[in-house]
């Protein structure tokens, strides 16, 4: 069977609907820490193996990867101390439930000094899995495309669309792409030691993106920069989210700014068989409501 972290997550969600349409349900098991959620029910409804799962408790995650040959773990959104110790914790429960291949969604250029998740999470994940001795697959993700629409409403409302990085280019990709990715290397016999960099085939400016939205969805869209420093102020304020975890971004919006980003490739093709959707094929699909 194959496991899926995070099942209420978007990113969980996301990869478990491709799997789902694969007809691959009998041979799925998800992981939750609530599996009295709609959505959990809603799969077990369709077959699929619904098990509490979470990473800050190793029995529970020993007994969720019972009878697993394949995992994907999928970070939770905890502070990063707490989120390398859950990514170890996870692994260790998979070396003693005898799960043979790892599946782990990191970031794009994870050996960055910068970011802090890399440098405290993924990049120290990777090198886990890596001395693990099991067979493993890591997913270094672009920036997810949809960050740019958790507050369209207001940006097409203000003509506004508010962001830190300047005018960098950086590469994005839909997190919907990326679940179509994350299921067939689940699904498929996936050979072990492969690191793939999912990105959209070409990068993109803020200030074009703000051009594509004026396009897409009829109204006039300019770019607005914020200095990377003013980020999670600006993020807690308008967004409501922690000051604590906003900080965190702080050294992403800065490498974004010194061009650590732009960077395309064609692992996604690789895997999937055709490219990422471009930036007007995703903010076409938000305006279509197929996003």
């Amino acid at each position: 069977m194959i496991f899926v972290s995070g099942a209420n997550g978007q990113f969980g969600r996301a990869v478990i609907k491709s799997i789902l349409a694969a007809g691959q349900a009998g041979s799925l098991a998800v992981g939750t820490r609530n599996v009295d959620s709609d959505f959990a029910r809603e799969l077990a409804a369709q077959g699929v193996s619904v098990r509490h799962a979470d990473f800050g408790d190793p029995a529970s995650m020993r007994g969720a990867l019972q009878g697993i040959a394949k995992a994907l773990f999928i970070p939770t959104y905890d502070t990063n101390d707490v989120r390398l110790r859950q990514n170890t914790t996870a692994l260790e429960a998979a070396r003693a439930a005898g799960v043979r291949h790892v599946v782990y969604p990191s970031f794009l250029n994870a050996e960055s000094p910068q970011v802090e998740h890399s440098r405290l999470v993924h990049l120290p994940t990777e090198q886990a899995i890596r001395a693990s001795g099991l067979g493993f697959t890591i997913l270094r993700h672009a920036l997810y495309a949809d960050v740019l629409i958790g507050d369209l409403e207001e940006t097409l409302a203000t003509g506004v669309l508010t962001r830190a990085g300047g005018e960098a280019r950086c590469a994005y990709v839909a997190r919907a792409d990326l679940g179509i990715s994350a299921a067939q290397v689940l699904m498929r016999d996936e050979p072990s030691g492969r690191t793939y960099s999912e990105t959209m085939e070409r990068t993109y400016s803020m200030g074009e993106i703000a051009a594509l939205m004026s396009e897409v969805f009829g109204k006039p869209v300019r770019y607005q920069a914020v200095a990377a420093a003013d980020w999670p102020y600006y993020v807690n304020k308008k967004w409501g989210m922690p000051l604590e975890l906003s900080m965190s971004m702080v050294g992403t919006m800065l490498a974004i700014e010194a061009g650590e980003f732009d960077r395309v490739t064609a692992d996604y093709r690789e895997i999937t068989g055709r490219p990422a959707r471009t930036m007007r094929e995703f903010l076409e699909s938000v305006r279509d409501g197929s996003a």
